[in-house]
């Protein structure tokens, strides 16, 4: 395909559908292997018999063997005038003229350049969410924008009114008939969705166009010649058009052939002189349209009868599957054998990847490569309206076909009703089913927002961009994925990468009303990357995509937009995405806030003094690290700042840097401060004393610390501590150690807050001390899910976590249960709800005092830190307990 369509041949490639196939019989088509796939799409129709139906095939033979000339322009062309004859003896009203073309695009070109030379009016009206072909005069009477825009389409003289409203109609040709040349609409909209009108609206608009002078030009270029389950779906509506269009199935399904019929007042002289084609008025192709109405019109068009009493089958029996499996189908819609099943849209309650891919108009697509790879059932997405197969089987299709394809199509809702999504994405992992459809509807989290009182509503809105760090993420957020493997969920993340989409919504929270009563409205953003991919892609296309999802955040009205898992990280802290005309913010400020508190929650519960105890930082010169450590300095007696062993000797001199800058933190408050040593906390207490003791021993230095912190000459606390550590006496080892030896801190520390940016474990169960506590707030988690299976002793909390005064609930929630969330989302919604609409948290180095503040917004709206979690649900003080228990068993056993 990339000769061919590069962009369709990625399409076909991304959801499986680019079997080539070898071979057409029928109703199946044969790929090299020699399988077999029954055929629900017949090219749109195009292919009314099947297969290379043998009367078809013979009445090529029969011209080939007849040495008729194919084109004879200008002159007599015998079988164009014998199809034209059979044609207009067959078609509604008074048709007279019969003007040949290639395609259906071609017959609405003529169409047009025949409604314009005979009325002298140039404006043509056409129905919004039609389609019309994609020549650009057929491209700007289609009513469908996403088509037209990047071609610069409509040309002048085209307009649209909506479909199936013949007040719209009448009104506009009340005001604008003298500028209307005609008004072209499909019976059914076929690439809009098989949207059928409603009784009586065709014979309406029929009406209306006469009493206005305005010609009526009806496209049967997908419904006519039996599609319908009549010959001209205008015949069932009893309309009588002044032009008629066929194309498709004229041709057999083997030779393109279009035609504009046309009444006597339709015609005029100058556009017979004028319009000519040199392929038209074909003998060859017009042989085998001649073939298409002997079959179809052969025992009293038996085949034509056959396609209506097939179409209510087919709509019967998918009738018969929406009341066993209610709620999966929005709407059967079908005329014929022209049949459309539109599915309920998601909201990410069920899975924030099948929402994802819906809203990427790519949900019809996975359900089509699902039904031929499992069912060997081939039918067409619709690429302007991702929620509807479309079904549209040759005329020919016998009962038993149809019995299969609904067995197909049973099992395809049958997996959607009971939410098992892996089954319709198991085809593209290699994963063979076996059939066992699981029920997860329990694990839906519906949306969830804020009640509210008659008369409120939002008054701000922010946005907040997500994706999955990780496989286990990708679990939270879809349950069904829980039957995939760790493999199987790294082939679907790097599969959802290939596809190369664009941000969009994941899911809308209309309203959340915090303790304050201020009422916000937000929207989760889902990026297609996961953590891995940000990271190794280039940063201009990282920063990129990230720009899209902040535009379309502000499209949609946010005033703030916050940054997910690595969102932050790719940006630098935000700060590659400032400057959009919205807000940006890291989240980092609270999720430090509420890592903290949770960890001093945790030291609490397993009896541990933080003003005793070591505590330790991972990834500490990132900017949650850092400000960690920095809160971490004040409350602990010992501390590691742990760097990245990967970088070892960059990670030190940042390390360092750190540590000097925590030194000048503590040492200034201490020379402002007169409170005694017993009255200190955490390392200001271990450097009060050190301070002490030098100042005994060598006072100049203490004198050099005072200039210092006053800011007389450049200075290094790190430097002076350790240079001075010999002069002090009994202070041998400093307070802060730095390191890249992760297991080297660890086996040390008592409390542990952990926030890298590793996308695999870095936490293993042996670096651990006993009895420690580890408040991990890295997105993928940085302990390994080993830590949590064999040390019982000590307690693993998932950090930066909220809790709401309202269970409002984003779907899915990230994991989460309703009424809690992530503290960096959470950031993003106190500020929108405060109205404090300033870039927040951005960059590396987060202001000490921002985290207080949002602190006190936390307060006044009602925010609370949520009880600490780890990966198996909430820790309660009995699970505490045991963990201090089996720490002092393990401690018991040592000592004997």
């Amino acid at each position: 395909m990339d000769l061919l369509n590069p962009s369709t041949g990625r399409l076909l490639k991304s959801f499986k559908l680019d079997i080539e196939y070898v071979k057409g019989q029928g109703q199946y088509l044969y790929d090299r292997e020699d399988n077999s796939y029954l055929d629900f799409i017949a090219q749109y129709g195009a292919v009314p018999f099947g297969y290379n139906h043998p009367e078809i095939a013979s009445a090529v033979q029969d011209f080939l063997g007849s040495d008729l000339p194919a084109m004879v322009q200008p002159s007599v062309p015998v079988k164009a005038a014998e199809l034209a004859e059979r044609l207009i003896k067959l078609a509604p009203g008074e048709m007279a003229q019969a003007t040949f073309c290639q395609s259906g695009a071609e017959a609405v070109e003529t169409a047009i350049k025949l409604a314009r030379s005979t009325t002298g009016k140039k404006t043509i009206l056409s129905a919004d969410n039609s389609f019309h072909g994609k020549t650009m005069g057929a491209l700007s009477a289609t009513g469908r924008p996403v088509y037209q825009e990047p071609f610069f389409a409509p040309v002048p003289g085209f307009e649209t009114i909506p479909f199936n409203d013949t007040k719209a109609l009448e009104t506009k040709l009340k005001n604008q008939g003298s500028e209307i040349a005609a008004f072209i609409v499909e019976p059914i909209q076929g690439e809009g969705g098989i949207i059928i009108p409603s009784e009586g609206y065709l014979k309406c608009a029929e009406h209306i166009c006469r009493e206005y002078g305005v010609l009526l030009v009806v496209d049967e270029v997908q419904t006519g010649l039996g599609r319908s389950g009549s010959l001209f779906a205008c015949e069932l509506a009893g309309v009588s058009p002044d032009i008629l269009l066929l194309s498709k199935a004229l041709g057999g399904g083997l030779v393109p052939l279009g035609v504009c019929l046309s009444s006597k007042h339709a015609w005029n002289d100058g556009f017979g002189k004028l319009h000519s084609s040199t392929f038209a008025n074909n003998n060859f192709t017009c042989s085998v349209g001649i073939k298409v109405i002997d079959l179809l019109t052969a025992n009293d068009r038996s085949l034509v009868k056959s396609a209506a009493l097939m179409g209510s089958y087919l709509v019967d029996g998918l009738k018969k599957i929406d009341s066993k499996y209610p709620g999966v189908i929005k709407e059967i819609r079908g005329q014929g054998l022209m049949v459309g099943v539109e599915f309920n849209g998601f909201d990410g309650s069920e899975s924030f990847s099948i929402r994802y891919l819906a809203q990427q108009n790519g949900f019809s697509a996975l359900l089509a490569g699902y039904l031929l790879h499992v069912h060997k059932v081939r039918c067409a997405p619709f690429l302007n309206n991702s929620m509807t197969l479309r079904l549209q089987p040759a005329l020919t299709v016998s009962r038993e076909q149809i019995g299969q394809a609904l067995r197909a199509l049973e099992d395809v809702v049958n997996v959607l009703y009971y939410q098992d999504y892996s089954e319709l994405y198991s085809y593209l992992l290699g994963r063979k089913s076996d059939g066992t459809v699981t029920d997860f509807r329990k694990y839906r989290k519906p949306v969830k927002a804020s009640a509210l009182l008659p008369g409120e509503k939002p008054s701000e809105k922010f946005a907040f961009l997500i994706h999955y760090p990780a496989v286990a993420d990708m679990v939270k957020n879809n349950p069904s994925f829980m039957k995939l493997d760790e493999t199987e969920l790294e082939k679907l993340l790097d599969w959802e990468a290939s596809l190369e989409a664009t941000p969009d919504v994941i899911v809308h929270l209309p309203a959340f009303k915090s303790k304050a009563g201020k009422i916000a409205e937000g929207w989760l953003i889902g990026v297609p990357y996961s953590g891995k991919h940000l990271l190794d892609m280039s940063r201009k296309k990282a920063v990129s995509t990230l720009v899209e999802a902040v535009d379309l955040a502000k499209s949609l009205g946010a005033k703030i937009v916050g940054l997910g898992a690595y969102t932050s990280i790719v940006s630098r802290g935000g700060t590659d995405l400032q400057g959009r005309g919205v807000a940006i913010t890291s989240g980092n400020s609270f999720t430090v806030a509420t890592a903290f508190d949770a960890l001093i929650k945790g030291a609490s519960m397993m009896d541990i003094k933080p003003e005793k105890a070591a505590g330790a930082v991972i990834g500490a010169t990132g900017s949650i690290g850092r400000v960690c450590a920095i809160m971490l300095a004040r409350e602990a007696g010992q501390l590691y700042l742990v760097g990245n062993p990967g970088k070892e000797k960059t990670s030190l001199r940042r390390l360092e840097k750190l540590a000097n800058e925590i030194y000048g933190y503590v040492i200034t408050d201490l020379v402002k401060d007169n409170t005694s040593l017993d009255q200190q906390k955490g390392i200001a207490k271990w450097l009060k004393g050190f301070i002490s003791c030098l100042n005994s021993s060598d006072p100049r230095q203490v004198e050099n610390l005072r200039n210092a912190v006053k800011g007389d000459l450049p200075f290094s606390f790190y430097e002076f501590i350790n240079n001075n550590l010999a002069r002090s006496g009994k202070f041998s080892s400093p307070p802060i150690k730095t390191t890249v030896n992760i297991r080297q801190a660890l086996l040390q520390s008592d409390l542990v807050i952990t926030a890298s940016s590793s996308t695999s474990d870095l936490i293993m169960p042996e670096y651990l001390k006993q009895g420690c506590v580890i408040c991990d707030v890295a997105r993928p988690a940085d302990v390994s899910q080993s830590v949590l299976s064999s040390r019982k002793d000590v307690l693993v909390i998932e950090g930066g976590l909220v809790k709401y005064p309202d269970k409002i609930c984003f779907g899915q929630n990230i994991g989460y249960d309703p009424g809690m969330n992530l503290a960096c989302l959470s950031e993003t919604m106190l500020l929108a709800l405060e109205g404090d609409y300033r870039d927040f948290s951005i960059g590396l180095k987060l202001p000490v005092e921002d985290i207080y503040y949002l602190k006190s917004l936390a307060r006044t709206h009602g925010f609370e830190l949520a009880i600490p979690q780890n990966k198996k649900g909430a820790i309660t003080t009995e699970i505490a307990e045991a963990a201090r228990k089996n720490a002092r068993c393990i401690d018991v056993r040592r000592k004997a």
